[in-house]
């Protein structure tokens, strides 16, 4: 197996470990420490998108950059994390003296390490893969679950703060092993060259503004169902978004494997690898999701049945997410265009309308106080994930006359370099 498969592998089986620790969640909580936890993971991943384009621009610029100037971009990260993570320990002290709890103001300050700690394990694994460091990546990932997983011998001691503590532990000893095995850049000094920075931004804002869309609307979920339903509706919710995070963990990889070789192929102008690795990309995500079909139609109610009995209701919500998710996430080999030729419209667009979607029919149910069912707000988050996906397609056929080297549905033969 080759390098890029494996890492694959490996993140298949962190995946399946997350998954392990996400049923022994539902398994000792209880709803209302479970919708608990899915906010606070919903503000972890809001806050480890606040990076306002530098892991994106950084790593589309480390794809193909070498020697200093790849010293540079790392310098220019940590000056930025040093600031970003002063303002989320600001912000975990301020929620936490809010708190009238003992055990909240605890679970506060551990979010605030969790974003930090989650903006610096997504830097150094976009680090590892873009110089194809898999190897070390995967060593630090599986060890990283491992450990975190650990910690869940003490769960029945203190359900929620132990399950935040091994949320937040799983990214946090990712960024202390990582620079251990050599394979990442630490900073030599701190600064922010304006040419540099000017040069990320461009590459990466964009993008930082469709995931942070996407995570917002996340997060609006999960505060419009824990603010006009109730915790405990929120855990009820639990093993959906716990399909969420892991089906979309698979795609994320499969593409981070494969988006550094089409940048390059794109930089030197080899139209025949740049359709190439389009096209493996579509078939490894069209494969996945065909088996995730699949296993849901067959395996999913008696797995649920006998693992988690008495959560059979709950898989109402999965399927309705499912055909959206799915959706969408067959739109992403379209949407690599956007990202190595550097023009986000259309991805801004896609994103911006289904953000719009999302906030209208949740403002608009708190507005006329109708508050929606559970049901409704997972049909409404598979709504806008196929959106989403119809727009990046559109945009994709758009830009694409220009770019024809992605034409990769085209049966016309492909040509050793561009034209």
């Amino acid at each position: 197996m080759n390098s890029r498969g494996a890492f694959v592998v490996i993140g298949l089986g962190v995946n399946l470990l997350v998954l392990v620790r996400g049923v022994l969640f539902m398994l000792v909580l209880d709803n209302a420490e479970l919708g608990l936890v899915a906010l606070v993971q919903g503000a972890i991943l809001l806050a480890g998108m606040l990076h306002f384009g530098l892991l994106n621009g950084g790593y589309r610029l480390l794809c193909h950059v070498r020697g200093r100037a790849r010293q540079r971009i790392v310098d220019l990260a940590y000056t930025c994390f040093l600031a970003l993570g002063a303002a989320m320990a600001l912000a975990a002290f301020a929620v936490a003296a809010w708190a009238d709890d003992a055990d909240y103001r605890v679970i506060a300050l551990l979010a605030g390490l969790g974003g930090i700690a989650t903006l610096l394990r997504t830097w150094m694994m976009n680090e590892m893969v873009a110089a194809g460091r898999l190897g070390p990546a995967n060593l630090v990932n599986g060890a990283s679950i491992v450990l975190s997983l650990g910690l869940l011998v003490m769960l029945p001691l203190a359900p929620a703060l132990i399950a935040v503590l091994a949320i937040v532990a799983q990214p946090l000893v990712f960024a202390c092993l990582a620079p251990l095995t050599g394979a990442v850049l630490l900073p030599r000094s701190l600064g922010i060259p304006r040419k540099l920075s000017n040069v990320v931004a461009k590459a990466g804002f964009p993008l930082f503004i469709t995931g942070l869309t996407v995570q917002l609307n996340t997060f609006a979920d999960r505060a419009y169902v824990s603010a006009e339903i109730g915790l405990e509706a929120l855990g009820r919710l639990y093993l959906a978004l716990l399909f969420v995070n892991l089906f979309q963990m698979v795609p994320n990889l499969v593409q981070q494997v494969h988006l550094p070789a089409i940048v390059r192929a794109f930089a030197a102008r080899e139209a025949a690898l740049v359709k190439r690795e389009t096209r493996m990309l579509f078939a490894w995500l069209a494969a996945y999701c065909a088996a995730v079909g699949l296993a849901l139609g067959v395996l999913a109610e008696p797995l649920t049945a006998l693992i988690l009995p008495g959560r059979g209701e709950d898989l109402l919500f999965v399927n309705l997410l499912a055909p959206g998710l799915i959706a969408f996430t067959l739109a992403t080999p379209f949407a690599v265009i956007f990202n190595v030729t550097i023009r986000y419209r259309w991805m801004i667009a896609a994103h911006g309308l289904g953000s719009i979607a999302t906030l209208a029919v949740l403002g608009g149910a708190w507005l006329v106080d109708q508050p929606l069912r559970l049901a409704a707000v997972a049909g409404l988050r598979s709504a806008v994930y196929a959106l989403t996906g119809i727009v990046l397609a559109i945009g994709w056929a758009r830009l694409v006359r220009r770019f024809p080297e992605f034409r990769w549905l085209s049966r016309q033969r492909d040509t050793a370099n561009l034209v």
